[in-house]
């Protein structure tokens, strides 16, 4: 049994997962080999059983437990990537929290979380923070959960995947770990050390116009359309998601849009912008409101 750290949580695993770093004291989830049926049902906030054609069948149980059926031939890259991401996005929401697909970084202390669809560019934002000197805090799975000053993102593991386009960003300061898929995975020596940040600004990662020449401009998402882009990218399988898991996920997403300012950030599609769009972000989160 291997023992991390990740999420906030102490998790013990027989499967290795190098993502996390090593952790200490009880565990708080076990991850495990076993046997998951394959009848599927509809999740609940308790329990959620995920058949992934290519990999095999998982089950997490009651935020403590996530049971691993993997095929034989199952690629180990890619089945643990898959544990310490959407599974554990899962997981969190089972332990009260709002899973985003997110890259998030902290500024000043304060969490920083960008949000978008597959290839809008979080983790290639992350990494321009990182070589601007500002600690990363999450990459694909920001788990951000209400608390009583507001709201608080969970650190993920330490380190980004980055498409080959972007890994130029790293390249003074970290080599890569190994490749999966498509990305190069660095494994971040200078991570955010601290367990909780409190959120400032939420940016959902959007594009201008081929034929615009706008610069990076940012606008504040209000009501219901910051309440259904938080839910729509929020991890939830709305397909097999019963509907008692399905409005408390809504109410989750219009509890954190009501306590973090979600805006749409629009950027030029071109690397060369990347340091305006970090002086852009850097300005905003620590002026004041």
């Amino acid at each position: 049994m291997h023992r991390y750290s990740g999420f906030s949580l102490t998790i013990d695993s027989e499967l290795e997962l190098p993502e996390f770093s090593p952790g200490t004291g009880a565990p708080d989830v076990i991850v495990r080999l076993g046997g998951v049926s394959c009848r599927e049902r509809p999740a609940t906030i308790e329990d959620e059983v995920v058949p992934v054609p290519a990999l095999g069948r998982f089950r997490i149980k009651g935020g403590r437990e996530i049971v691993v059926d993997p095929l034989a031939d199952a690629d180990p890259a890619t089945l643990h990537g898959f544990v310490v991401g959407k599974l554990m996005a899962y997981l969190m929401r089972q332990r009260g929290c709002l899973p985003l697909h997110a890259s998030g970084v902290a500024i000043e202390g304060k969490g920083v979380l960008f949000l978008g669809e597959s290839g809008a560019g979080k983790s290639t934002a992350a990494a321009a923070f990182y070589a601007r000197g500002h600690r990363v805090v999450a990459d694909d799975v920001g788990a951000v959960c209400a608390a009583r000053r507001g709201v608080e993102l969970q650190t993920s593991w330490p380190g980004l995947r980055l498409l080959d386009d972007a890994r130029h960003l790293m390249d003074r300061h970290e080599v890569p770990s190994r490749r999966h898929d498509n990305k190069q995975v660095f494994k971040l020596a200078h991570a955010a050390t601290a367990s909780r940040f409190p959120v400032k600004r939420i940016y959902f990662l959007d594009y201008e116009a081929p034929d615009s020449h706008l610069h990076t401009q940012a606008h504040v998402l209000r009501g219901l359309s910051s309440v259904a882009l938080l839910n729509s990218h929020s991890f939830l399988r709305h397909w097999n998601a019963g509907s008692e898991l399905r409005q408390i996920n809504l109410n989750r997403s219009a509890a954190i849009a009501s306590l973090v300012m979600v805006h749409r950030l629009i950027r030029p599609r071109r690397l060369d912008y990347l340091e305006e769009f970090v002086d852009f972000v850097e300005k905003d989160v620590t002026g004041h409101d």
